[in-house]
């Protein structure tokens, strides 16, 4: 009975325990009752509670069912499929940003030097315009072949890997070919260069769009500068293109043609 006085205080004295228990132990005391065992319900309150550690280890190791891991393994695919699907689209769409910062650099190089670079040709040909633009430090490190690679002074390439060629001809123009190579990404890429091409239409000549299709290279889709723009005989300003004139001229570029090639063209008697 001296027990249940003195863990009657206890639960008094501590707010952490519930009224029905304090009330039970008043009962207890107060009927003077011995029997243990009656109120063990009331006491196994203050034992510890069990813990995963104290259950057997057989129930511990059980594992999961099959259709349980296959839910998982379904989940993880379908998010693996978009992740995947979101990472292209943003290397896509970094690449177009990265294009469009080449371009730019190559045609303001050219802006700025073709007048110093007209470098005379002679029998009939042109020359490669490139060794004299990477010495004056105007070719992007990463559009440079490797240095005994064949093409290191004939060709650079962007970061879709299309292949670029700056000459003076003796034809008395300066000309920039972007030669487009992966099929997969032709038309958008095109596209991209054309909407670069837009923000230079008072400096630019004229674009060309050649290509190999059969036995013979076809030219199509004359876009003119403000220098050949001035009455409608010209065709299509460059400056008035509108996304669906772009579409319309990058509809060549693709699986069914070859070498498809956008040519950028200076006059040296033009702007």
């Amino acid at each position: 009975m001296k027990f249940y006085q003195i863990l009657r205080q206890f639960v008094k004295t501590s707010p952490s325990f519930p009224e029905s228990l304090e009330k039970s132990l008043d009962k207890v005391v107060s009927r003077d009752e011995t029997n243990f065992s009656i109120h063990k319900r009331y006491m196994n309150f203050l034992r510890p509670r069990k813990t995963p550690l104290d259950e057997p280890l057989y129930k511990l190791s059980s594992g999961r069912s099959m259709v349980e891991m296959l839910g998982v393994l379904a989940i993880i695919g379908v998010l693996s499929v978009g992740a995947i699907a979101g990472y292209s689209k943003a290397m896509t769409k970094y690449k177009l940003n990265k294009q469009t910062e080449q371009i730019n650099t190559l045609i303001s190089a050219i802006i700025r030097y073709r007048h110093d670079l007209e470098i005379t040709p002679q029998n009939d040909t042109s020359i490669s315009l490139l060794p004299y633009l990477r010495m004056l430090n105007e070719i992007p490190t990463e559009m440079l072949y490797p240095s005994t690679d064949s093409l290191y002074d004939k060709k650079i390439k962007d970061v879709f890997n299309n292949s670029i060629g700056i000459s003076h001809s003796s034809a008395n123009y300066v000309a920039l070919g972007i030669t487009l190579q992966d099929n997969n990404i032709s038309r958008q890429s095109c596209q991209n260069i054309y909407t670069a091409a837009k923000n230079f239409h008072e400096h630019i000549g004229y674009i060309q769009t050649t290509y190999y299709q059969g036995p013979t290279f076809t030219t199509a889709g004359h876009t003119w500068g403000d220098s050949y723009c001035k009455t409608e005989k010209y065709g299509v300003c460059l400056k008035d293109l509108k996304l669906s004139d772009i579409e319309n001229l990058c509809k060549i570029c693709t699986t069914e043609t070859q070498n498809c090639t956008l040519m950028f063209v200076w006059y040296d008697n033009r702007n």
